[in-house]
């Protein structure tokens, strides 16, 4: 009973989707749709007339020796016939043709308003997994295929429309005739329905097993990947995953296979029984005179036809099922509601003077743990604080919600007074930079790497020269093959690749370019060398000492260039102060820096016995 309910589900959803789809079809290409939608009815109707046409060919060419006069119409209906089924394969094309016109521009419109609900999605709800993988299959609605199943479905509204012309066909020929016509084609059909269903609820059990086969497909063409299996020798290992998946999803589908073949074999076997059975009747007909040779033919062919409008159909409901869980995702992620009240706030903030957090408590969607809890801490305009702790202790979390990311769950963040959620937030935003310990390296040019925070898209080179100049990057330039316009990856002509130290570099250079008074530092440097790492703090710390900064590092030593060190532990704040009070007080971040500093004195006395 689940099954048949989630089969229904699916058909149903399918329905919505498509409604919504329709209606952006509409909008933006009204014409095209239309002309579209008539082409389709057209070559719906031909299939009776084909029918029909053969019917009264066969009659007429029956008599052309008893009555030469049929000579001329035969070859009449002979020409239109051809004809007809000449304008059916052209209109199938230019139709083709059309929708391929429609999908491109309402495909990129979906994929604009995706884009733009993945931007305004509030930041938390990435951290709910369910959620996260909504929106990758959202995202894989429109990459796999988007409004196409549209036509999908108007292609079911004409072969639903060629069906109901061929049994009125065959009515006007003779009344037994629709009756046999649907006797003999029940059977199949009803078979037919039963393997679509049963074929979706199968294929619901491939699914997971098709995706983690394309995850590990694609390691094997991922340059980072590659490294790691040369280097740890794990090639071996994931062969023998990747051939277990692939053999696993092979016996899968071939079971899928196996079954309809056994199922559409028996369902032909029905039809075929009950197409003689008919058959055998018609002919009595035409012996006692009651059809002709042509209503005969024409039953025949109708007969045909209709298996093929019905598998026609029943190709497209398999499409509709399969993708209805992604189309379902899509309208889920467009129909988000985002509270974009933040947006249209006048309150807007030219200059941070204060940002003060008043009990402020932060927990991800769906769970009830806080990860921050009833923090207090007040910045002011030219501090320069460092906040630490131990792994989970909320660091990032805090500061994504002191730079308006994350909504608190209790409490308030005020700015120069104002409570954050009363305040314009892209004004606050243009207020403040950051560089993120997983910050994104684009495989664009040096230029447009550093420059996409300007929105007139207007580069003054000059100011950007100067960026890398104050993080030691403009030596790099000459180097490049297109200078500025080299692309930072060697999947592109002429493209080169940066360091470690030199993408550091270039995410420094884009907090310099925005030229804002408050900026973030959060561990970009995690991976780096502790000299490289130094460098970037002092460079950090050059270019930040006119405006407000927070820096968050795993590492203790170069918190000592703040002002104030700010330690979480578990969410809360359990130390405040300068470097000299917190280790005269001896607590958390002592220890923390004690056990640091043995590590780099035992590094140091491993350098030197070597050396």
């Amino acid at each position: 009973m689940e099954e048949t309910s989630d089969f229904k589900n699916a058909f149903f959803l399918f329905i919505k989707s498509q409604i919504y789809f329709l209606k952006l079809i509409i909008k933006e290409h009204p014409k095209l749709f239309y002309l579209f939608s008539l082409l389709t009815l057209f070559i719906s109707l031909l299939p009776p007339f084909i029918i029909y046409l053969n019917k009264e060919l066969i009659d007429s060419v029956s008599i052309v020796g008893n009555n030469p006069n049929m000579l001329k119409i035969s070859i009449i209906l002979l020409s239109v016939f051809f004809l007809l089924n000449y304008l059916d394969s052209v209109i199938n094309l230019v139709n083709e043709y059309i929708f391929s016109k429609i999908s491109y521009t309402v495909n990129y419109v979906l994929k604009s308003l995706l884009i733009d609900k993945f931007i305004a999605i509030p930041l938390k709800e990435y951290e709910d997994s369910s959620f996260y993988d909504t929106i990758g299959l959202s995202n894989s609605a429109i990459d796999g295929n988007g409004v196409k199943i549209v036509q999908e479905f108007i292609s079911i509204i004409g072969s639903l429309i060629s069906a109901i012309g061929i049994f009125g066909t065959l009515l006007a020929i003779h009344w037994s005739l629709p009756i046999a016509l649907f006797l003999s084609s029940l059977p199949g059909i009803t078979f037919l329905v039963m393997a679509k269903q049963k074929g979706f609820d199968m294929q619901k059990e491939v699914s997971p097993d098709e995706r983690e086969l394309g995850f590990t497909d694609g390691l094997f063409i991922n340059k980072n990947v590659l490294k790691e299996i040369k280097l740890f020798d794990s090639s071996k290992f994931l062969i023998n995953k990747w051939s277990y998946l692939f053999k696993k999803v092979r016996n899968k589908k071939m079971s899928i296979q196996k079954w309809e073949l056994k199922t559409q074999s028996f369902a032909a076997l029905v039809l075929q029984i009950s197409s003689l059975g008919v058959s055998i009747f018609l002919v009595f007909q035409i012996y006692r005179g009651n059809l002709s040779i042509g209503s005969y033919v024409a039953l025949l062919t109708a007969v045909t036809t209709i298996q093929g409008i019905f598998g026609s159909i029943g190709g497209s409901l398999g499409n509709v099922f399969e993708t209805a869980i992604y189309n379902n995702a899509l309208l889920k992620i467009l129909n988000y509601k985002v509270d974009n009240t933040n947006d249209k706030n006048e309150k807007k903030i030219e200059d941070i003077q204060t940002i003060c957090l008043e009990n402020a408590t932060f927990s991800y969607p769906n769970t009830n743990i806080n990860v921050l809890e009833n923090v207090n801490l007040t910045i002011t305009k030219g501090d320069k604080l460092s906040i630490v702790g131990a792994n989970g202790s909320g660091k990032t979390t805090l500061v994504n919600c002191i730079l308006g990311l994350y909504e608190l769950t209790s409490g308030k963040i005020k700015v120069n007074g104002v409570d954050i959620e009363q305040i314009n937030i892209n004004n606050y935003y243009k207020n403040i930079s950051a560089i993120f310990l997983d910050f994104t390296r684009y495989k664009y040019s040096l230029r447009e790497n550093i420059n996409f925070n300007n929105k007139t898209n207007e580069v003054d080179d000059n100011k950007l020269i100067e960026s890398l100049k104050k993080v030691s990057l403009d030596e790099k330039i000459p180097t490049l093959k297109e200078e500025l316009n080299t692309y930072l990856t060697k999947e592109m002509p002429n493209g080169s690749e940066l360091s470690g130290g030199e993408w550091q570099r270039v995410a420094l250079a884009r907090a310099v370019y925005k030229h804002t008074d408050f900026i973030v530092l959060d561990e970009p440097t995690a991976a780096l060398d502790p000299i490289t790492e130094l460098e970037i703090f002092n460079m950090f710390h050059n270019i930040s000492k006119d405006k407000t900064s927070i820096t968050i590092s795993h590492r203790i030593g170069p918190t000592k260039l703040s002002d104030r060190i700010i330690v979480l532990d578990k969410g809360k704040v359990v130390e405040d102060g300068s470097f000299d009070h917190l280790m005269n007080i001896k607590g958390l971040y002592y220890e923390m820096y004690k056990a640091q500093s043995k590590w780099y004195d035992s590094e140091k006395k491993n350098v030197m016995a070597v050396t």
